[in-house]
């Protein structure tokens, strides 16, 4: 009994010292920060920065709130210990440059969310700032203008240091032992912080699932900024491994090694036919791994190799032969469509392939995230810059490839500025001989800056006597701001209100309705074109958009003071699906004609990255389904449409990943192991799209096959 007790004592003895000695530490802290009360201002400045930012961009002030102000006070700290252990003079000139850079930095960045839904990363701003600039200057000065009261929001700080910091605080300069303490308790801090969001429930957020974005809202922008800086530098954990049921990556050796027994004829085990009715290259990726020392490549492979391709089916070639439109239609959406006013583009959604659950998710806000979706079927990573990492690497599977490797005759046109978006390095490199935009060949075809009517209708003429052709369309007519005095709203007003009546919708509404009006007309030239020469039969026409019409959204940006998104959509906008929900345009004259038993609905859920793998399946050319992101519609594969924040949505229902919250569809029984197992499906789709690109993974199959007599399988 004594012994027990002596024991207690101890124990209660050795909490009382550690209490002491911690209260020692505080009282030792509290003193020190009372003579240094300088350093406080920079923890100020940056939680105040951080909590505005919430407020102005909607994004949830209580949301993940511990880990901004925790986070925010260590930056700031260290900050201050930066800008106080020099001379008077050099304080502060540092302490206001700092604080100025701080000031446009969250401005920025509060104008960007305004503008796209969505933060985007430093390098991807400045990438684009230019030909924003040169192109919409106008806008970008209305932008400024109507968000300047928030702005001298964000001012205020900087404002008071100038005014009466720089008077009030104590002194500019802490000394070296206590500038020492100062960044010794803030490293501890930030350790202590970043360890609780690597394990917590914030880990995804913060390592596995990481995206710029969405770190920023949950953690803080320089907390999102800090890991974009570490995750560029030195990788990201979330390249460790793929994640779903499907991958195994305890049996990598043995999955390469049966795949490669697989596509050995001398085995014995399988004939050729047991492959007839895949979309697959003959592929041992066994082999790749073996000779590659990529990491990456080596994971790639192994998780390719466990997969099952999808299956021919009866759509297989349907259209093998035939002419090629794909065209990418600016901020374009189906809630415009109307069989009266849109008769063009109503034909086209509804007499061929009809997809009425379709979606374009707003990878990145930006027309360039858009694109790269529908023309490569990989997940756009890096917002605005994703397209450009295709410079200079090998793009096998776009459809502009394949068909060129077929000897069609191929172009890509756009009626905005030749090198916007630097696009002039990019989109021959993605299979087409030629591009063609304004001030780079297209002014002595249509003039410059042509609406979509004229654009559509010169350069057809250019094509028309040379088939097979593949042709890109990236149209600019359905751009923001939607005015009232454009021409585009002159001309086509009183013909939509006709239709649509004046008090539908509000009048910035009925102007975006007008700026795709040029688009209708320009689709009824494309087709009246194709029929006067007798190849409708023999065309198809691909239409998806780039992005919503975030023009439209409560965008300050654009000069919009309401949500006029809302108001074309008679919906709420917060949900992804919601926002993203659009229409998509596979048709051939065809399906009207000959094969009009073929014409059907497709009402599972589809989205852009779907558009590659289904259109190679219909043209019936040599691909393989494992390594892209989509599926054929048409084959057995299940629907899955997922967001880079790792939202998503099948049959079964829509899982919101900033909530972690799954709605399930009417009559759904899907569990949590559902939930789960999507996940990492959706998780492994990101890792692919990502390991792709920045491997340049289809050039060392492009490299593989050249040296091996492939095909398709069967």
């Amino acid at each position: 009994m004594k012994s027990t007790r002596r024991a207690s004592y101890q124990k209660r003895s050795v909490v009382r010292e550690i209490a002491g000695f911690l209260l020692l530490i505080l009282m030792f802290l509290a003193d020190l920060f009372n003579k240094n009360r300088q350093v406080f201002f920079f923890p100020f400045a940056m939680i105040w920065y951080e909590l505005f930012l919430r407020i102005f961009t909607g994004t949830g002030l209580f949301f993940g709130l511990f880990y901004l102000l925790g986070f925010s006070f260590v930056s700031g700290l260290l900050t201050a210990v930066l800008t106080t252990v020099f001379s008077e003079t050099v304080n502060r000139v540092l302490a206001g440059s700092i604080a100025g850079v701080l000031l446009f930095y969250f401005s920025l960045e509060y104008l960007v969310y305004d503008a796209f839904g969505k933060y985007m990363t430093p390098r991807n701003i400045f990438l684009g700032a230019g030909d924003v600039t040169g192109n919409y200057g106008g806008t970008v000065l209305t932008a400024l203008l109507r968000g300047i009261l928030k702005i001298l929001v964000f001012a205020l700080p900087l404002i008071w240091y100038k005014w009466r910091g720089e008077k009030i605080l104590p002194e500019l300069r802490t000394s070296p032992g206590a500038a020492l303490v100062f960044a010794a308790f803030a490293m501890i801090l930030l350790g202590v912080f970043s360890l609780a969001a690597s394990t917590g429930k914030s880990k995804n957020e913060y390592v596995t699932r990481y995206e710029f974005s969405r770190a920023a809202s949950s953690f803080g922008l320089l907390t999102g900024t800090r890991l974009e800086l570490k995750y560029s530098l030195f990788g990201q954990d979330k390249n460790a491994s793929f994640t779903s049921e499907s991958y195994n990556e305890n049996t990598e050796e043995e999955t390469l090694s049966a795949q490669s027994e697989e596509n050995n004829p001398e085995s014995g085990s399988l004939t050729d036919e047991t492959f007839a009715a895949e979309n697959a290259l003959d592929i041992d990726f066994s082999e790749i791994a073996a000779a590659s020392e990529d990491e990456t490549v080596k994971k790639i492979s192994s998780y390719a190799a466990s997969l099952t391709p999808s299956r021919q089916n009866e759509y297989t070639g349907l259209f093998a032969g035939k002419n090629l439109i794909l065209i990418c239609a600016e901020a374009f959406s189906g809630a415009v469509v109307n069989e009266e006013l849109t008769p063009a583009l109503y034909r086209l959604i509804h007499n061929g392939f009809y997809f009425s659950d379709y979606y374009q998710p707003a990878w990145g806000g930006s027309t360039s995230t858009g694109e790269y979706s529908f023309l490569t079927g990989l997940a756009p990573q890096d917002e605005v810059e994703t397209i450009l990492e295709t410079e200079g690497k090998n793009n096998y599977f776009t459809m502009g490839s394949q068909l060129q490797r077929l000897g069609y005759y191929s172009c890509a046109f756009h009626n905005g500025s030749y090198d916007y978006y630097d696009r002039n390095l990019t989109h021959k490199n993605l299979g087409y001989d030629d591009w063609i935009a304004t001030d780079g060949g297209l002014n002595e075809i249509s003039g410059a800056w042509p609406e979509d009517d004229v654009f559509f209708d010169t350069t057809m003429e250019t094509y028309l006597g040379k088939q097979p052709f593949s042709i890109y369309y990236m149209t600019l007519s359905g751009h923001a701001p939607y005015e009232d005095d454009h021409e585009r709203t002159q001309k086509y007003l009183d013909r939509v209100i006709e239709v649509v009546g004046e008090d539908t919708y509000e009048q910035t509404t009925l102007n975006y309705f007008c700026y795709q009006m040029a688009l209708e007309d320009a689709l009824a030239i494309m087709l009246d074109k194709l029929e006067a020469a007798g190849i409708a039969d023999d065309t198809v026409i691909c239409m998806t958009t780039d992005h919503y019409p975030y023009g439209l959204s409560e965008s300050e940006n654009w000069g919009n003071d309401e949500d006029y998104l809302q108001d074309l959509y008679g919906h709420d906008d917060v949900l992804p699906w919601d926002r993203d929900e659009n229409a998509l345009v596979i048709w051939s004259g065809c399906l009207e004609t000959t094969d009009r038993d073929k014409a059907c609905e497709i009402s599972t859920p589809v989205s852009s990255l779907d558009i590659l793998p289904t259109l190679s399946n219909l043209f019936g050319v040599e691909y393989d389904s494992r390594l892209l992101a989509g599926r054929d519609v048409f084959s057995e594969q299940e629907p899955l449409v997922f967001w880079n924040d790792y939202s998503w949505k099948t049959a079964e229902g829509t899982y919101y990943a900033e909530q972690e919250r799954f709605i399930p569809a009417e009559g759904s029984d899907a569990d949590d192991a559902y939930v789960q197992y999507i996940n990492g499906i959706v998780s492994d789709k990101i890792l692919l799209s990502d390991g792709i690109l920045k491997t340049d993974y289809y050039e060392i199959v492009s490299e593989y096959l050249s040296h091996n007599s492939s095909s398709i399988r069967g």
